[in-house]
């Protein structure tokens, strides 16, 4: 299972001082990430979940000066998701697989 999470999300590394609502909702769904894998790896479930900082992709947020083509990073989610994963292993990465800081 993927979320799109971000960056934003990360509470140690927050160099932020706006943006409330974004990064508290990354913050949130990289939460529920968690408890789900939780609840799953309880049931048995070979599912992994995956929260994925996709990096500053140009599109209507990102905006033109993103650094990131949106087909590439697609094509660099889509080659994680492919990747085994170990069900105990990192949640919150990004889109090579790098661990990021809850």
């Amino acid at each position: 299972m993927l979320n799109i999470s971000s960056e934003a999300g990360s509470i140690r590394n927050c160099p932020r001082s706006k943006e409330f609502h974004y990064c508290m909702s990354k913050a949130a769904m990289n939460m529920g990430s968690m408890l789900l894998q939780n609840y799953l790896k309880e049931k048995d479930n070979k599912i992994k979940v995956l929260a994925i900082h996709p990096g500053w992709i140009r599109t209507d947020m990102g905006g033109a000066n993103a650094d990131l083509d949106p087909l590439e990073v697609a094509e660099d989610i889509l080659a994680l998701t492919k990747m085994p994963h170990d069900i105990n292993g990192p949640i919150y990465m990004d889109r090579f697989g790098k661990e990021l800081e809850w």
